[in-house]
């Protein structure tokens, strides 16, 4: 009975190390804001990821704030740090998503507020881009001041693989892309959130991707979709040792050819 109290008390002990009291904090820290959309079927979303610089105890750590659009006019507040109640105790910083929904075109005032420091200026949204202008930025970051959109039927990717002889199954993917009805229309450079064109029109292949090649593809695709999915899928069944597809569209959709 001893030995069993024991462990019941080291157990709590562990746990009990891991919990922490619901606290909210001053935030004493610049919050960096990245501008991003979200796809869905029938529409798209405008938010801000945010994240402080600082580093907290715990990855969990969140940003409490309150925001309001009407009349063209957005208001950001961040408010205070919550500390968790339970720790996950990787080191990270705090974090929030504010999500404005879907904003016509036009130009709104912008407000971003953390206690007494003030930031105002604009954002434009126009069928191409999302732009910010700040008179000052004070205690935030914005990370991305130039959003491209993604334009409407765009489907995107890579192919990752770990063997020079698989070059030519690769690209036998990409034509079949190409036959099935993809095409190459010409991208702005910039950086478009889910990806960046280079100042050629190429799209850039993403950083550590974790294989020793990678090929990245967008086109234009107005067909349905369930038959990129069915070819995504085929590859996988077919040739999931060699080679790793990844395939988004703007309608919100993600096919990855090792998932069946």
């Amino acid at each position: 009975m001893k030995r069993l109290i024991q462990s019941a008390l080291v157990i709590f002990l562990l746990f009990s190390s891991c919990k922490k009291d619901k606290l909210f904090d001053k935030i004493d820290s610049v919050i960096r804001m990245k501008m991003g959309e979200t796809f869905y079927p029938a529409n798209r979303t405008f938010q801000f990821s945010c994240s402080t610089e600082k580093i907290y105890e715990c990855c969990n750590y969140t940003i409490n704030k309150d925001f309001d659009i009407s009349n063209n006019k957005i208001d950001i507040d961040f408010i205070s740090i919550i500390n968790p109640e339970i720790c996950l105790t990787a080191t990270g910083p705090a974090t929030t998503t504010v999500d404005l929904g879907t904003l016509s075109n036009g130009t709104y005032e912008l407000k971003i507020s953390i206690g007494d420091e003030k930031s105002t200026g604009h954002l434009i949204v126009s069928t191409d881009s999302y732009v910010i202008t700040l008179d000052q930025q004070k205690q935030i970051q914005i990370v991305n001041n130039t959003l491209n959109r993604v334009p409407a039927n765009t489907i995107w990717g890579t192919v990752g693989y770990d063997t020079i002889s698989t070059t030519n199954l690769v690209q036998t993917f990409i034509d079949s892309l190409q036959l099935l009805g993809a095409t190459t229309p010409t991208y702005a450079t910039g950086d478009y959130g889910y990806f960046q064109i280079d100042g050629n029109g190429q799209i850039v292949a993403p950083t550590n991707s974790g294989y020793n090649f990678i090929r990245p593809y967008i086109y234009n695709y107005s067909n349905n979709s369930s038959t990129i999915k069915t070819l995504v899928k085929n590859y996988g069944m077919n040739h999931n040792d060699s080679l790793k597809i990844s395939l988004y569209t703007t309608q919100g959709e993600i096919f990855n050819s090792w998932v069946q």
